[in-house]
């Protein structure tokens, strides 16, 4: 697989639905209508969807993972504390945290980054969690501690809920409210990725490597959403 290649086909796209998507369509029917969600933000629940089932399947794949093995945000894109600005803030301290209210998460279409480790566990929440079951149809409960990125509407799982939202995505049923949700937005001012590493803007520095190309197109989209202002 050409990384670089497959980085620069799918930020082409991204751009391309964007400039197409006129905001708002027109039906004999019914007049004037506009989509509930950005197809942007569709695309990324795309690109998203072989990363979040890597994941997934980890346990059953190589049993047991240990707690260095496991992947989570800092893996997935690149590490939060390194420091990133001429003046040494990092990723952690450039991310504002907003009200958290208003916003929920659909586990069967919303992108959702769990990681679980164990597969007795897994195993036993796909036995045990969903409509018909023994505990019946999937419910957050204290448990479940997700946080959110705007404005690209992906998640990662934190705590110990790992295993019953992996099995919430698989029987498509669920919808929590995210424990934090941050901004991103101010990142980008400081990082950018070509596909191959991810470099700091005041003196092109690398700061890390590209470990999944599909979550640096997804950081480079974010990039276009907030010039654009489209927001999950």
């Amino acid at each position: 697989m050409n990384a670089k290649r497959d980085f620069d086909h799918l930020l082409a796209f991204a751009k391309d639905l964007i400039q197409e998507n006129l905001g708002f369509y027109y039906d004999v029917n019914y007049g004037y209508f506009q989509p509930e969600t950005h197809p942007v933000i569709d695309f990324i629940r795309l690109i998203g969807r072989r990363i979040q089932g890597q994941l997934m399947l980890m346990p059953a794949l190589r049993g047991e993972i240990d707690q260095m093995e496991r992947i989570f945000s800092d893996n997935l894109f690149f590490d939060e504390w390194a420091e990133v600005t001429l003046d040494g803030k990092s990723f952690h301290f450039l991310m504002k945290e907003i009200d958290n209210s208003s916003r929920s998460i659909n586990l069967a279409r919303d992108l959702v980054f769990p990681s679980p480790w164990i597969p007795r566990k897994l195993r036993d929440c796909l036995i045990r969690i969903g409509e018909g079951t023994l505990n019946g149809s999937w419910r957050q409960d204290q448990g479940h501690q997700v946080t959110l990125w705007l404005p690209l509407g992906i998640s990662f799982v934190e705590g110990s809920g790992h295993h019953s939202i992996t099995a919430g995505i698989a029987k498509g049923e669920g919808e929590l409210y995210p424990t934090r949700v941050y901004d991103i937005s101010a990142i980008y001012d400081h990082v950018y990725t070509d596909g191959k590493y991810y470099y700091r803007t005041h003196d092109h520095s690398i700061i890390s490597d590209v470990h999944f190309v599909e979550c640096a197109a997804i950081f480079e989209i974010g990039r276009i959403m907030t010039a654009q202002r489209i927001m999950f």
